[in-house]
C-alpha cells in the first residue's frame, strides 16, 4: 500500500494574502491540537511540515488515529504557490456552457486527453503562470473559468492548500471550521495516492 495524502485547496486567496492565511491557519491547527506545534520531517520528501497532534482525530472522518500517527511521512504542510489540485483517479469535466462531458476513447492512463488536451494545456499554463484561468470546451469552443467547470474527482486550481500526508478523509464539521478560519473562503478537497 502507498502513501496517500489529503489536500484542501482555498478558493478565494489571493496570493498576496496566501502567507498570512496559512500562518493562520497552522496557528489554530496546533492551538486546537490538531498539530504538533514544531516542524519535522513528517512529509514526503524534502519539506518540513507539523506531525499529527493529540487531538488529530478532531480533523477526520475515522475514529482510527492510528492510521494517522503511525510511521513514514505523516503531516501536515501549507503550500503558499500557484498549484492545481488532482486526484490521481482518473477525473471527467463538464463544459459549463454546453453540457460536454470527457469521455474516456480507450484504455490507459491519459483515456481522454488527446481529445481533451486544450483542458488540459490550459490548467498547466495557469500552473505555469501563462494562463488565464479558465478552460476551453474542445466542443462548442467557450472558455470558462475553471470554478464553473464540474470536474469529478475534484481538481482545483489555488494559490493556498493545505496537504496532510497519510490521513484519513477530513471531517465536514472541520472542513466548516477551516472555511471559517479562512473568512468564510470555498474550499475544495480529496484524497488521493500515489
Amino acid at each position: 500500500m502507498g502513501d496517500a495524502y489529503v489536500w484542501v485547496a482555498d478558493l478565494d486567496a489571493r496570493p498576496e494574502e496566501a502567507a498570512v492565511l496559512a500562518g493562520r491557519v497552522m496557528d489554530w491547527l496546533e492551538h486546537r491540537g490538531i498539530v504538533q506545534g514544531e516542524l519535522t520531517n513528517c512529509l514526503l520528501g524534502d519539506e518540513l511540515g507539523r506531525p499529527p497532534g493529540p487531538h488529530a482525530a478532531r480533523a477526520v472522518t475515522e475514529d482510527e488515529v492510528a492510521e494517522v500517527t503511525v510511521g513514514g511521512a505523516c503531516g501536515v504542510g501549507m503550500e503558499i504557490e500557484r498549484r492545481v489540485y488532482v486526484s490521481a483517479d482518473l477525473w471527467t469535466a463538464t463544459c459549463p456552457h454546453c453540457g460536454a462531458t470527457t469521455e474516456p476513447a480507450d484504455s490507459g492512463p491519459d483515456m481522454w486527453t488527446r481529445a481533451w488536451a486544450p483542458l488540459l494545456d490550459d490548467l498547466y499554463a495557469w500552473f505555469g503562470g501563462t494562463g488565464p484561468g479558465s478552460g476551453v470546451c474542445v466542443r462548442c469552443g467557450e472558455r470558462s473559468g475553471f470554478l464553473a467547470w464540474k470536474i469529478d474527482p475534484p481538481v482545483a486550481v489555488a494559490h493556498l492548500g493545505m496537504i496532510l500526508w497519510n490521513w484519513p478523509p477530513l471531517s465536514e464539521p472541520f472542513l466548516a471550521e477551516l472555511a471559517a478560519v479562512l473568512g468564510g473562503h470555498r474550499l475544495v478537497t480529496a484524497r488521493t495516492t500515489v
